[in-house]
């Protein structure tokens, strides 16, 4: 009996390598994948990069340096050092390729899955706002909440702005009272970590998830569709409504009877095509009621309530 090879991830950034505050929030959710760190700037000189700081209001974005300065560079300068380092790193036998970075739209092309940081967090965002939830975004740069705010989201957000690297405390809090009216509030960079998640949440008192947070979860998916498997196989001992009963209550009972009929085959490992087709509803719609449960219940990924009904279970 073969045994199945640790799989190989490269997870890429748009400044210097390593990316410390980044991976300790994205490797947990790697569960036993080998990653390695690359920067799309690794290789070129302070010279260079001084250069390319932007003109006027064109769009930028924020990076960090691997002597942990913060940098804005010009963005069309950026995208294309990550289009040459992504496409070196395809084809090197890797599982998959994280691009933990958000700003860039740009399509890239890969033999390699690719996880996209911003389309990732675009298809989060558009499904909880078409759930008609009220969402908030922190943004670290002007230039980066226009493009949003010209994107197919729609009407449902509330945007502001909170430095990082130099008086986040004191913009944090302004950007904190701009979004207040939102049910859920989307931290919009990669730069943004746990601790200042937890202070917005604190402040607001509303859900708050981190770029870093929507990326891993997105990765740890496609690693369980790559390894052919469905995630966390030690919760298949309980069916779907046996983990949901195990759940604090008071959240639950702010579920619909359809979001938890939903819910209860997500745990339970099933794709949302099959859950469609279980309930006699479109594949959208699963999505809708998907997302909206998991808002309500505070979780970022199916994973992240399993392990809280298995803690219960244990209680």
């Amino acid at each position: 009996m073969g045994t199945r090879r640790t799989p190989r991830i490269a997870v890429i950034t748009m400044g210097h390598a390593p990316r410390p505050d980044v991976m300790q929030e994205i490797a947990p959710l790697l569960g036993d994948a080998e990653y390695e760190e690359f920067g799309a700037l690794d290789d070129d000189p302070e010279s260079t990069i001084a250069r390319m700081a932007p003109r006027g209001d064109e769009l930028s974005y924020l990076t960090q340096l691997r002597d942990g300065r913060h940098v804005i560079l010009e963005a069309g300068f950026v995208t294309s050092r990550t289009e040459t380092l992504v496409a070196a790193l395809d084809g090197r036998d890797y599982d998959l390729l994280i691009l933990a970075m958000t700003g860039m739209r740009a399509r890239l092309s890969t033999r390699t899955p690719l996880i996209h940081g911003q389309d990732a967090l675009d298809a989060w965002i558009s499904a909880l706002v078409a759930s008609n939830s009220r969402i908030g975004i922190i943004f670290p740069l002007a230039s980066q909440q226009s493009a949003a705010s010209e994107s197919d989201y729609g009407t449902m957000l509330k945007s502001s702005l909170a430095t990082i690297g130099s008086s986040q405390s004191s913009d944090l809090t302004q950007a904190i009272d701009r979004v207040s009216g939102a049910d859920l509030i989307v931290m919009n960079s990669v730069g943004y970590t746990g601790e200042m998640a937890r202070q917005v949440a604190r402040t607001s008192g509303k859900p708050v998830v981190t770029a870093c947070r929507i990326i891993g979860s997105t990765a740890r998916l496609r690693l369980s569709e790559i390894a052919g498997k469905p995630l966390d196989l030690q919760a298949t001992t309980y069916t779907g409504a046996e983990l949901l009963r195990r759940l604090p209550q008071p959240a639950l009972e702010t579920l619909t009877r359809r979001e938890t009929e939903v819910l209860v085959q997500v745990l339970e490992g099933a794709a949302n095509k099959s859950i469609a087709r279980t309930l006699g509803i479109s594949h959208r719609t699963v999505e809708i009621h998907r997302a909206r449960a998991m808002l309500k219940l505070g979780a970022t990924s199916t994973p992240e309530l399993i392990r809280r009904a298995l803690r219960q279970s244990e209680r």
